[in-house]
């Protein structure tokens, strides 16, 4: 989500809330590459913000089925939200 966005606060209070829920690891994560969905905190999703809040509903109903991770970038430290396949 673009930190611009005027719904960017809205966007990370819920990404965060529901990151907290997760067991979120550090460092890489094989299972990432192959994973059914994916959502990324600052990261470039390729999705519209709608789509963004679409798919952040969508893994707010199953987080029970959610794992997590952090990745650095060049420039800061990224959380992913991600569903591996089953």
């Amino acid at each position: 989500m673009n930190i611009e966005d005027p719904r960017w606060e809205e966007y990370e209070n819920r990404f965060r809330a529901l990151a907290d829920t997760v067991a979120v690891a550090k460092g890489p994560q094989p299972e990432l590459a192959s994973a059914e969905e994916m959502l990324f905190l600052y990261g470039e999703n390729g999705m519209s913000p709608e789509q963004e809040f679409d798919l952040l509903e969508k893994l707010e109903r199953q987080p029970d089925k959610l794992k997590g991770t952090t990745m650095l970038t060049s420039y800061w430290e990224d959380v992913v939200l991600y569903r591996p396949l089953r």
